[in-house]
Order: C-alpha cells, then sequence, then structure tokens
C-alpha cells in the first residue's frame, strides 16, 4: 500500500505542475523558442525537488507548506518565458497558482473527512477532473483575463497584489495546517470568490468598454470620425461656463471647403466624401491636443480652442488654411488643388453659445463674400 501512496504521490505533484503550467499558457503568450522554455522549466523543476523534503504522509504539513513556497520560484521562467509585461505575468502567476492550490487544499480536506484507504489515489483523481476542465476555465476566463490584464499594464498594477495576497492566505493555511471543517469552508468560498471576481471584474470591464465605444459613436461624425454637431455644441457651452467661471477665454473657427458643390458634381459625391475624410485628417493634425475639430454640416467644420484668445486663434486659422492651399489632393486620376474659408471668433462676456458661433458664422461669410480662400476674424 506505502509504494502505491508513493507512486500516487508522485503522480500527484506531476499532475499539479501540469496544471499550473497549462494554466500559464491558456492566459499567456510565450516569447522564447520551445527549446529555451523547456530547458528553463525543467531546471526550475530540479532546483525545487532538490530543496523539497521527502514527504512523510499526504498531511505532511511541512513538506505541504515547502512545497508550497518552493514553488514560487517558477514565476522566474514564468517572466524569462512569456512577452506581456511583468506585473501581467506576475497577476497570472499567482492567480493561477493560487486557484490550484485552492482545490488541492479542498481535495485533501475532503479524503481526511471521508477518510478513504488510498487518500494519494482520491486527491490524484480530483486534480484529474480538475484538468479536465481547463477548456471550460479557458473559455469562461480568458476573455475576461485580458482585459483585466490591459488594465493592470495601463493604469492599475496595484491590482496585481489581489492574487499575492490569496497566496499569502493559503500560505497561512498550509503554515497552521488546520484541516478542519471551518478552513474546508471557508477555502471552499474562496476558490468560488476567486473565480467569480476575476469573472466579474473582466465582464465589468468589458461592459464599461463597450459603453464606452457606444458614447464614441454617439459622439463623432459616421464619416469623418471627428465630433458630431450635438457633441460640439455640448463641449461649447461647457466651456462657456468654464469662461465665466475662471475668465480664460477660448475661440471658435469655422471652416468651409471653398466650391465643393462643383467638386461633387464634377467627381461625385463619393469622391467627394474622400475628400472631407482627408481635409479633416489634415485640419486634425494641425490642432492641439486639447482642439476639438467637429464636422459641423456638409463641408463646414467648426474647431474649438481652449485658453485661447484673438492672436493665437487667427495664427491658428492661417496655419489651416495654408496647409490646405499648399496640399495637392488626389481623387481618382485628377490632382486637386483646393482652398478654405475660415471665420474666427473669439469669447465675450456677453456672449451665449449661440452668440459665438453666430460670430464666427458671419465672419466666414464675409470672406466667401470678399476673396475666399482667407481667414477672417470678427470685429463685432
Amino acid at each position: 500500500m506505502d509504494v502505491f501512496s508513493n507512486v500516487f504521490t508522485r503522480l500527484i505533484g506531476i499532475v499539479y505542475l501540469t496544471v499550473n503550467l497549462i494554466l500559464l499558457y491558456l492566459f499567456l503568450t510565450p516569447k522564447r523558442s520551445l527549446l529555451f522554455q523547456i530547458i528553463a522549466f525543467l531546471a526550475t523543476f530540479v532546483v525545487v525537488h532538490f530543496f523539497i523534503p521527502h514527504p512523510e504522509g499526504l498531511y505532511d504539513t511541512d513538506f505541504i507548506l515547502k512545497a508550497y513556497l518552493l514553488g514560487t520560484l517558477y514565476l522566474i521562467p514564468c517572466l524569462l518565458v512569456f512577452q506581456e509585461k511583468t506585473y501581467a505575468k506576475i497577476f497570472v502567476f499567482f492567480m493561477n497558482y493560487t486557484l490550484t492550490q485552492f482545490v488541492f487544499l479542498i481535495l485533501l480536506h475532503i479524503v481526511r473527512l471521508v477518510g478513504p484507504s488510498v487518500p494519494s489515489l482520491w486527491v490524484l483523481a480530483g486534480l484529474l477532473i480538475e484538468a479536465a476542465f481547463l477548456p471550460l476555465i479557458r473559455k469562461k476566463l480568458k476573455s475576461p483575463l485580458s482585459l483585466i490584464l490591459e488594465l493592470i499594464d495601463s493604469r492599475y498594477p496595484a491590482f496585481t497584489l489581489f492574487p499575492i495576497l490569496s497566496f499569502l492566505l493559503l500560505a497561512h493555511f498550509a503554515l497552521t495546517g488546520e484541516i478542519n471543517n471551518p478552513a474546508f469552508v471557508t477555502l471552499t468560498l474562496s476558490a468560488a470568490l476567486i473565480f467569480y471576481s476575476y469573472y466579474l471584474i473582466g465582464t465589468a470591464i468589458k461592459a464599461t468598454r463597450r459603453e464606452s465605444e457606444f458614447e464614441q459613436i454617439s459622439n463623432s461624425d459616421s464619416l469623418t470620425g471627428v465630433s458630431n454637431r450635438r457633441h460640439m455644441e455640448r463641449l461649447i457651452n461647457d466651456q462657456l461656463q468654464h469662461f465665466r467661471k475662471t475668465g480664460i477665454e477660448f475661440s471658435l473657427i469655422i471652416a468651409d471647403i471653398d466650391h465643393f458643390k462643383s467638386i461633387n458634381d464634377t467627381y461625385g459625391h463619393d469622391n467627394g466624401d474622400v475628400l472631407l475624410v482627408e481635409v479633416v485628417n489634415k485640419i486634425s493634425s494641425s490642432v492641439r491636443n486639447v482642439d476639438t475639430v467637429s464636422r459641423w454640416g456638409g463641408e463646414e467644420f467648426l474647431l474649438l480652442l481652449p485658453s485661447t484668445g484673438r492672436e493665437n486663434a487667427f495664427a491658428m486659422a492661417e496655419r489651416i488654411r495654408k496647409k490646405i492651399s499648399h496640399h495637392a489632393f488626389i481623387i481618382g486620376s485628377a490632382r486637386l488643388n483646393i482652398s478654405l474659408t475660415l471665420g474666427v471668433s473669439v469669447i465675450r462676456t456677453d456672449d451665449t453659445s449661440e452668440s459665438i458661433i453666430k460670430r464666427a458664422d458671419t465672419a466666414l461669410y464675409s470672406g466667401k463674400r470678399s476673396s475666399r480662400n482667407c481667414s477672417i476674424i470678427s470685429t463685432e
């Protein structure tokens, strides 16, 4: 019986390690050659087993604790083998390690309570069942976890502490060796909560991202991708409220493509749309990150320039006008030189959102009536 028990104990270690490695490869992407991966994990396996004492039995607390703590050495090849950022790799490692360790200790508790004649056989069977559920884990957790990893890499590296704290909780159980009913309930609930927490967090991130995408769509012009009229009106109102509180000026620029109707009539509306997109791209590349470009209607574009006075607003308009007039636009086999007429207005103390827009529009049409291809600043 002892021989069989030793064999099953060895198999338990192999299956347990295999499950952990599979979990790593489910959620992370290798960047090294296959040979490097094999050597890295085999070398760690040899080092870990060299320091782990031979167990006196399945419930040997000293063995469980040392095996559990030394198992964290596998973090080293994890950091070397996979291509994700460090925080993400640490998070995945401790998440996987904690979850499989939870299952292992829960199985030990069940065997201890049931009291079968060959406990190693029952623990091995439980681990094999866990291995069989790996496709389900991949299906349910891979997508939510990828979103969590993106969030960790970009904004919240401290979230990595969550699985590390779970690891410390298990180290406490391994150290105290509390194989009793309260410990069993605690471990079972903890394992369930960890699985469910990752799923809920990932789902929440996905829902938030989807809501953000819908908001982006509702605020954007479908053709050019810049802000639409409704969104720009809200931004102007917000900027007006900011001006009334702080006194910091802002300016508007309305730009209109000269003779656009004749371009549509000559080259067709599809080519006209292509031209609109190219013009928007040129305008967007000319403004600051804090500025907002919107499609105001047809071939008209409205620009909001926060913290911008008269001289800087006019200089911006001229820079955009010159950039467009000096660029050759390609439509089919034709090479076109087009121009913009721009109207500029700067906020005044008695302005409303409608009045500042109207003054920019009036300046624009003053330029249209005179020479076109010019920038006019409102003097009203």
